[in-house]
């Protein structure tokens, strides 16, 4: 397998070296010390959300977040999408106008002036 997939890539010499050096990895060797940073970034995030947890309950959340998703809603609805609307229509209307001046460019008339 391994000299198939060399000589697969001896065509292109970056990719064989990488291809190389994967293969001659020592994957068992490394795996323990990945398994341990795996292990201590979970018990890091476990501890950010036993802590956000705590202090979600201890402030009420619940009511303050519904509040500030209700005010998004609204600014999204009320501000947000008219102003994305308007600028679409602007767009559009900006590309209507270029391609009348477009056309009147290349129309026979113009060309025979």
């Amino acid at each position: 397998m391994k000299t198939q997939v060399l000589q697969f890539t001896e065509a292109f010499p970056p990719a064989h070296k990488v291809i190389e050096i994967a293969l001659n990895i020592d994957y068992k060797k490394h795996y323990n010390t990945f398994m341990n940073a795996v292990q201590i970034m979970v018990a890091f995030m476990a501890i950010i959300v036993a802590k956000v947890l705590e202090m979600w309950s201890e402030y009420d959340m619940t009511e303050r977040t519904q509040i500030a998703v209700l005010n998004a809603h609204n600014w999204t609805k009320e501000t947000a999408v008219p102003s994305i609307e308007k600028f679409i229509e602007n767009t559009y209307q900006s590309g209507v106008k270029v391609r009348e001046v477009y056309e009147k460019l290349n129309s026979p008339l113009f060309i025979t002036l």
